[in-house]
């Protein structure tokens, strides 16, 4: 069952698509965690996302104040957080990893988003193992 799109905008784009700036969030409830985020003007142009609350009990991101400030942020319950899935072509989705250092951030209340570098990106990694449950390196 599909729950209707809500539209955002990146005024930046994504990394490696800057001009594209107009998104819808599509959420299917058979495919939860799991959902999308699309180009309203360029449909072929999609990407897995993930709420990191779904899989990492330890995901804590410092965000620069003043995107904070440009995205109109003033408490932790103004933002919705992504993270970006990647799948490899004939790849299991036990292989599938998220990026923890670039997440979407968006303001629920404005629509507005930014995917923002985070300033702790030294403790995190770009292609984390999905299924780890978190952020941490199991020791050995």
């Amino acid at each position: 069952v599909w729950i209707k799109p809500m539209e955002f905008e990146l005024s930046a784009g994504l990394i490696g698509f800057p001009d594209v700036t107009k998104y819808e969030l599509l959420v299917n409830e058979e495919e939860l965690p799991f959902m999308w985020i699309r180009s309203v003007e360029h449909h072929e142009l999609g990407f897995v996302v993930i709420e990191p609350s779904e899989i990492l009990s330890d995901y804590e991101i410092e965000l620069p104040n003043d995107d904070v400030e440009k995205l109109g942020i003033e408490k932790q319950e103004d933002a919705l957080i992504f993270n970006i899935v990647t799948i490899n072509d004939g790849a299991s989705i036990d292989e599938a990893t998220v990026n923890l250092i670039g997440p979407l951030v968006l303001n629920k209340q404005t629509k507005q988003g930014k995917q923002i570098i985070v300033q702790n990106y030294m403790s995190l990694s770009a292609r984390h193992p999905i299924l780890s449950g978190s952020v941490k390196e199991p020791s050995n």
